[in-house]
Parts: structure tokens; C-alpha cells; sequence
């Protein structure tokens, strides 16, 4: 019996080794057949295909048994990394300029900001209050919202702020160091002036509007001019310039367009006129419901027009939106900046239509009646504001 099973024992054996070559089983990669394994997925995880499967374990059908060993492949060994042969490196030295940081300038991409000097006066800031945000610090500064971006390194008005914090209100770039001359430096983050510009090039317009104490020799010497230069580009037949006038360093000016600023109007002349302009539309089909000035001993700082829900309300002159969203009693709320520093403000809105930064044409619908925030009853109300103050809108709405 002892014998017969020796016997069976070493058939099995010898079985196994015609089956299964020796340089395989010493070399090779084996599987044991699991719940669901098939040639197919087995060929698909080793690399291989089915047939040479079936070729290495000499199997004459795709059936396999759990617990069945495959040989699968033969260990093929790593292949050593080629050594690379680093390449020449240029060590020319690449000169490189240090920005001076303006104070609480946050990263953004995209954006030069102006280099201001290491120290400036502190008449150059404005300490954030409670409540402030962009847009009302640089009205209430006689700047624009771009000028007060551009000078602190801010990508957008969405630049959070808080209490405490100080944002450059005047030109850095024309702040003096140490009582030294003053060096040149470039007022706005544009490339220098060229004189002459080949046919695929496109000339970038830069206007500067001129601020108090301002003089031409100041203006040029700052954006690396001379005079004669921008007497020239500007058509300018004496060196006098006014508060407010707008000077081409670099394009040139558009057809029509004239260089004289426009009348300052002072508190006494907006007092005493009825009218001080007449070129606005009604912000919406409307009827006044109230007046601005005093309203139950409280300033009231525009007028009430009175609407159904969902009248549209439309830009009153061509601007770019400064604020678009919820302000306390105001609700819903749209702040639109136009030249010669005026805002206009429309508040209570149903829904805002527009954002920030947006290009608004006079006639543009910029959102929809409503009666959000502290409001009695679907109105839109609408402020007028001049270098920050806010005007009675009968002085320039076409109100009868």
C-alpha cells in the first residue's frame, strides 16, 4: 500500500515539472485563481494577453479552478535610470529690482503697484473707521476708487479692510524723500511714453488729471517727460494748467474733447442754483414720495420714487458700478462712480442686475424696485453725490 501511494506520489511530481518549466517556477510570477479571476482580467492586471497565458500554463480551455496556480509572467528586472548629462547653465547675472512694499498691500496677480518711497508723510493715509468701505473712503478723499486701488495694491474693491487699518489716499508717486529732489517715477502702472509707435504696436492712452498744487515742470518730471513734450501732445500754448484738467502723457486726445475741466462748482454755487446740470434721466418711471432733507429730524440724503415691485431702475449716466450688495438699511444697494467725481447711489432694490466693475451706459437697466433694508412700501432711493456730498437729485433729476 506504502508503496503504491510513493509511486502515485511521484507521477504527480513528475506531472508537474513537464507542465510547468523549471526557469518559470524558479523565475516566474505566479497567481492563485481567486472568486471571479478570468484569463481576460487576469491578462489585463499582469500585462499580458490571454493567450500567452494559456501558452504558460498549457491550458487547452479558458476554465479556471479557485485556488488554481498561473504562472502569469517572468519577472523582468528594473532597468537602471541613463545618467543625464546636466546642461550648460547660463551663469550671466540677471539684474534684478526690489518694489518698495506700500503698507497693507495684499498679493495679487496681475497688478503692478505704484513704488512708493519707505517713508511717507501721514497725510498720505487714512485710518480705517467702523463701516468704511473702498468706495466711500475714496469719494470722501476727492479720489477715484481706480487711484486708491492703484496706489495701495489692491486687485478689487473686495479687498477686505478693517478698523484700524491705513490705506494710502494721495499719489505716492509724487511724494518727495528726505527733502530731495523729487525723483522721477511713473504715476500710474503703465508703460513709459513712446514718441512714435511702428503699425503693429498699440499706443496705450495715459491721462493724468491734474491736482492742486500741480505744476507742469511737477507733472513732467514725475512720468519721466519733458514740458515742451506734453505742451506739445496736449496742444497747450502756455505752461498754466487748472485743478481738474486732464493731460495726455502718452496717445493722444479724442476727437472733440476738451481739455478745459469743467466748472468747479462750490458749496454756495450749489446752494444758490436750482439746477445744476440738466444731461441726467429719472433712475425709474416714478413719483417722488419723498423729498430730501430733513425727515423726522433725521437727514434724509435723497429722494424717494415710488414704484411697483419689479420696475426697472436704470444707470441716470454712463459710470462704472463700485458696489453691488446689501448695506444695512439700505438692502439692496447699486453705487456707480462718473467722472468729475460724482456717485450715484440706488438703494431698497428688489434685485441688484449689475456688479462691480461693471460698465454701465445712461439708460442701462441696473436692477429692479423694491423694499429691502429699512424701507416703507416698494420705492428706489436715490442719492446724488459730489466729491462725497450728498446734493438735494431735484438739482439735477428732470424732476417738474
Amino acid at each position: 500500500m506504502i508503496l503504491k501511494l510513493n509511486r502515485l506520489l511521484w507521477l504527480v511530481v513528475m506531472q508537474i515539472m513537464l507542465i510547468t518549466p523549471a526557469w518559470l517556477l524558479a523565475q516566474g510570477q505566479t497567481h492563485t485563481v481567486r472568486k471571479g479571476d478570468t484569463l481576460y482580467s487576469l491578462s489585463k492586471r499582469y500585462g499580458t494577453s490571454v493567450d500567452d497565458l494559456m501558452k504558460l500554463n498549457r491550458l487547452s480551455n479558458s476554465n479556471l479552478s479557485i485556488g488554481q496556480k498561473l504562472v502569469v509572467g517572468a519577472v523582468a528586472p528594473k532597468p537602471k535610470p541613463k545618467p543625464t548629462i546636466p546642461k550648460p547653465q547660463d551663469t550671466t547675472p540677471v539684474p534684478t529690482t526690489t518694489p518698495v512694499p506700500i503698507p497693507n498691500a495684499p498679493p495679487s496677480e496681475g497688478t503692478e503697484p505704484i513704488e512708493a518711497p519707505q517713508q511717507l508723510t501721514p497725510d498720505y493715509y487714512y485710518t480705517i473707521k467702523s463701516k468704511d468701505n473702498l468706495y466711500r473712503v475714496a469719494v470722501n478723499n476727492g479720489i477715484t476708487l481706480a487711484e486708491l486701488l492703484a496706489w495701495n495694491g489692491f486687485a478689487d474693491s473686495s479687498i477686505p479692510i478693517h478698523p484700524g487699518d491705513k490705506v494710502i489716499i494721495k499719489n505716492p508717486g509724487l511724494a518727495p524723500v528726505d527733502n530731495q529732489p523729487i525723483v522721477p517715477v511713473p504715476s500710474a502702472p503703465f508703460p513709459p511714453f513712446a514718441a512714435a509707435a511702428t503699425a503693429d504696436t498699440v499706443v496705450i492712452e495715459r491721462v493724468y488729471v491734474v491736482q492742486k498744487k500741480d505744476t507742469l515742470f511737477r507733472i513732467a518730471t514725475n512720468n519721466g517727460m519733458t514740458v515742451e513734450e506734453i505742451r506739445k501732445l496736449n496742444n497747450l500754448t502756455s505752461n498754466e494748467i487748472k485743478v481738474g484738467q486732464r493731460l495726455y502723457l502718452a496717445g493722444k486726445p479724442r476727437l472733440g474733447e476738451s481739455q478745459t475741466p469743467k466748472e468747479n462748482l462750490t458749496e454756495e454755487d450749489v446752494q444758490k442754483r436750482d439746477k445744476i446740470r440738466n444731461d441726467l434721466i429719472l433712475p425709474a418711471e416714478a413719483k417722488v414720495i419723498s423729498e430730501y432733507g430733513l425727515r423726522n429730524g433725521r437727514p434724509h440724503k435723497g429722494i424717494d420714487l415710488g414704484a411697483k415691485h419689479g420696475t426697472p431702475i436704470y444707470a441716470v449716466l454712463d459710470g462704472t458700478v463700485v458696489y453691488s450688495g446689501v448695506q444695512g438699511s439700505y438692502g439692496n444697494v447699486v453705487v456707480i462712480e462718473h467722472p468729475d467725481f460724482v456717485m450715484t447711489v440706488y438703494a431698497h432694490n428688489e434685485k441688484n442686475l449689475v456688479n462691480v466693475n461693471d460698465v454701465v451706459t445712461k439708460g442701462q437697466q441696473i436692477a429692479t424696485v423694491g423694499s429691502t433694508g429699512n424701507a416703507q412700501g416698494s420705492h428706489v432711493h436715490f442719492e446724488y453725490r459730489l466729491k462725497g456730498k450728498a446734493i438735494n437729485p431735484r438739482k439735477v433729476l428732470p424732476i417738474k
